[in-house]
């Protein structure tokens, strides 16, 4: 069973140039934005199973989650170059959308002229702008992904956490001024605050969470994160 990808456009037999892959990259990602369904391409060398392609893709797609949990929404195409297959697995959610026959006619008619030809960009292109076009408007938009939510949590969690030892770091200074005497004026006490003090202790968390931080994975441009959809079968494929 493959990995989940962390990308919407996965071209692991390398078919077309790392340009074009970035664009159909950023082509999924906006339009889950747009409408809040999932779309994802996988291309592999070949398939890794004996098993029929309906039922191997099908286990794959559910084990990432593609597709909103409460809204099933979720399109995976999947291609094998050298079987000379293709399918298209559908959620839940979009089985009226793109119910078994136009899943077939997309493959077919669209994609699969130009794979036969060896032009697999355009092949790939047709077939993408074809589901897009037949599966939006079924659901709405938040302007926001997943992996937006996923990123939101990474940034925000850092940023409570440089705030809180900032506060500290004030504390400990106004800690060690009043360790070492308050001036009193008429107008009553008149507290300081130890600049070098904090700028120490503030230098030592920065360093300290960079180099627990240092072993991190970086994250893909795009985040695709599966949402928890669910696969019943629905969707069809043609050979080439």
């Amino acid at each position: 069973m493959p990995p989940k990808p962390t990308h919407y456009f996965n071209d692991y037999a390398s078919i077309i140039s790392q340009s074009a892959a970035q664009q159909f990259d950023r082509q999924l990602a906006q339009f889950e934005r747009d409408t809040s369904n999932q779309v994802v391409v996988a291309i592999f060398p070949k398939m890794q199973s004996d098993d029929d392609i309906a039922a191997y893709t099908q286990r794959v797609a559910e084990s990432w989650g593609v597709g909103e949990k409460d809204k099933r929404n979720g399109t995976v195409l999947f291609v094998f170059v050298e079987d000379r297959k293709m399918i298209i697995q559908v959620g839940y959610g979009l089985e009226g959308a793109l119910p078994d026959a136009t899943a077939f006619n997309i493959t077919e008619y669209n994609i699969k002229p130009q794979f036969i030809a060896g032009n697999y960009e355009a092949g790939l292109r047709a077939g993408i702008d074809t589901i897009l076009n037949t599966i939006r408007g079924e659901y709405h938009g938040t302007g926001i992904i997943v992996g937006d939510h996923e990123r939101t949590h990474h940034v925000l969690g850092p940023f409570f956490f440089v705030v809180f030892f900032f506060i500290l770091g004030l504390i400990g200074g106004l800690h060690r001024t009043a360790r070492r005497g308050v001036s009193i004026s008429n107008k009553g006490s008149h507290w300081t605050i130890d600049w070098g003090d904090v700028f120490f202790f503030w230098i030592t968390v920065l360093l300290s969470g960079r180099s627990s931080g240092t072993s991190g994975g970086s994250s893909s441009s795009s985040g695709f994160s599966g949402g928890g959809g669910s696969f019943g079968g629905g969707g069809a494929g043609s050979s080439w």
